[in-house]
């Protein structure tokens, strides 16, 4: 049966999420264009089977290297919240001073979670998305891009850069000598007299400026100062004059040129861009992990409070679709990405468990549920049961937005200039820089980088006739009514609906568990009916896809051939080493043998040599 076929049979709470689909990918496809206008090719977006639950408990206000924690002391509209009413003062203290000062400090519990939130970011956009040729978001089994962006730098080595024309070398020969004293091989030993001069005129010149602007500032601190401050300014501005004069005099320009003709020495572009980007890969490996002793890779997240449902100051979408859509569409026969992601899902995990694609899949009693990033796919302890789509007249609506990954620890730049290669590896070995060569399983080092994530959160979905899969949720929300002992994470319930999922716990208040429940109840999904009528409220914010970025053709040049010979050498060098050692094991030749100059075993009896004739 054809895609449109099966459609015109579904339930109509597969028709309506169906046409969200399409109108999400449809916004998120309309950003990838190039500068013509037109599709740019190297951007791809994937939808999760089953959206990944994102828990404020998580990722809420990390920490930053400019920021830290403080993020968690400003409102949604960008201003400092009030300062809390100061505490009434304490009575006399009575204790001892020795016994205060042996009071441990406690740990800051808002910079504990900053911290925590900030590596559970990074790890969550580490992971290396596979690039598939049907629309669902796959992950590569135990790869991160760190791994693997830091795998090309160590690999990267910059082309030779061709000598300076004799006319440059001329003239940077001549910079030199006005710069610096030389000996008889032409090596730097120091300043020249002109250079030590400038620096010392330069000094004065700075001062002098600095000494303004701090007088300045004293005077509008002091009104009998700022009274005077046209007249006695005329000392500072004195000051300031004379050093530049000074400066300029003496020889100023002349040493400026020569500085900058030695600065602008050509040199290799790729050699001095490799030498940033192992910088800055370096530099923000940071110790998220707590007391583990292993540095973190730190990533970012905008807008910075993606994981807050509630918050609309940054731009969120709102959608509102219905079944009668796909129905038409359907009926005109026209494609979409809802219809070829619905027939990939359908025909290769349709009844899998935790969803199903044309069927409900729910669980719903006394068990935690988890999820997970990599597959999207929910694994759950709970008996799963699957309703068949029975729904009609339905309604979907949510709001969603795109949030973009951050990652200052990598220079994307590299990829998009020559000039350099991989030892021992040939040209394309990252990325080939197309979608077919590259697809499924590969053997590219970095063939896309992940660049953003869809959220959508606050789902209600409305339909009538809900049958068995509407008892069930009924009976789920009765349960936990009913359930006496609902604290940590006794109860559980997942609910996953083409890529509408989510995965929650029990919360004690608003501000605790997996998803906030608006109207106070103990589960982060709801559902309610009236006469026919049912409505699944699903509460708080999931990731649904990913958008990713392919990596360009990179490296574009071969490693030379005798570089490879050198590898190769090297391999077989080590090679041989293991097979010797291996051979000298078995014999046992890896042994030390004793000679003359071995010392003999205690106690044992020496017989002297015989003398030289």
């Amino acid at each position: 049966m054809s895609v449109d076929s099966q459609l015109q049979v579904n339930g109509g709470v597969t028709q309506a999420l169906i046409d969200a689909l399409d109108q999400i990918h449809d916004a998120v496809t309309a950003r990838m264009v190039g500068p013509d206008g037109k599709p740019s090719g190297s951007a791809i977006y994937m939808h999760l089977p089953v959206g990944y639950p994102v828990d404020p408990t998580m990722y809420s206000f990390a920490w930053t290297p400019a920021g830290g924690a403080t993020s968690a002391a400003v409102s949604s509209d960008g201003r400092f919240a009030p300062a809390a009413p100061a505490a009434p003062a304490a009575p006399e203290a009575t204790t001892p001073a020795a016994a205060l000062a042996a009071t441990p400090p406690t740990p800051d519990p808002q910079l504990q979670h900053s911290l925590q939130a900030a590596a559970f970011t990074s790890n969550l956009v580490d992971e290396m998305l596979m690039i598939t040729k049907d629309g669902i978001a796959v992950s590569w089994p135990d790869r991160k891009v760190s791994f693997a962006y830091k795998s090309a730098l160590v690999g990267m080595q910059a082309e030779p850069v061709p000598p300076p024309s004799p006319e440059v070398q001329a003239r940077i020969d001549a910079a030199r000598k006005t710069l610096f004293t030389l000996d008889a091989d032409g090596n730097m030993t120091g300043y020249s007299r002109k250079h030590e001069i400038y620096n010392q005129n330069r000094k004065s010149y700075e001062d002098a400026v600095s000494a303004f602007a701090s007088a300045f500032a004293a005077a509008t601190a002091d009104p009998a100062q700022g009274q005077v401050w046209p007249v006695t300014s005329v000392k500072y501005k004195g000051a300031v004059d004379k050093a530049r004069a000074d400066l300029a005099a003496m020889g100023g320009q002349e040493v400026e040129d020569a500085i900058a003709t030695t600065q602008s020495i050509g040199g290799s572009a790729a050699a001095s861009f490799i030498a940033q980007a192992r910088t800055m890969f370096d530099s923000y490996q940071l110790g998220l992990a707590g007391a583990v002793a292993v540095n973190v890779p730190y990533s970012y997240i905008d807008p910075i409070s993606w994981w807050d449902r509630k918050n609309k100051d940054f731009g969120v979408v709102g959608v509102h679709t219905d079944s009668s859509s796909v129905s038409k569409a359907a009926a005109g026969g026209s494609k979409s990405f809802g219809r070829s992601y619905y027939d990939s899902s359908s025909s290769s995990t349709s009844g899998s468990v935790g969803y199903s694609i044309g069927f409900f899949g729910a669980s719903a009693d006394a068990s935690h549920s988890e999820s997970s990033a990599s597959s999207g796919m929910h694994t759950d302890s709970a008996t799963w049961s699957s309703f068949h789509d029975e729904t009609s007249n339905a309604t979907v609506d949510f709001e969603w937005f795109m949030a973009t990954i951050r990652r200052p620890w990598m220079l994307g730049d590299l990829f998009h200039m020559d000039g350099w290669h991989i030892v021992g590896k040939e040209k394309g070995c990252i990325s080939d820089g197309t979608v077919d060569g590259q697809s499924g399983k590969t053997d590219k080092m970095l063939p896309m980088v992940p660049k953003g994530f869809v959220v959508v959160r606050n789902v209600k979905i409305s339909a009538d006739n809900w049958g068995a899969a509407g008892d069930a949720f009924q009976k789920a929300v009765a349960d936990a009514s009913s359930n006496t002992s609902t604290s940590s994470t006794s109860f559980g319930g997942s609910a996953g609906y083409l890529g509408i999922g989510g995965s929650v716990q029990h919360s004690e208040g608003e501000s605790h568990g997996v998803f906030e429940s608006s109207s106070g109840s103990d589960y982060g999904w709801n559902f309610h009916s009236e006469g026919q009528r049912g409505t699944l409220e699903i509460h708080g914010s999931q990731i649904v896809g990913w958008v990713g970025e392919i990596t360009p053709p990179s490296p574009m040049v071969d490693a030379p051939k005798d570089e490879a010979k050198k590898e190769e050498a090297k391999k077989e060098e080590a090679k041989d080493d293991g097979a010797k050692k291996e051979e000298a094991k078995k014999d046992g030749t890896d042994k030390p043998r004793a000679d003359a100059t071995t010392p003999p075993p205690a106690g044992a009896t020496t017989t002297p040599s015989a003398p030289t004739a």
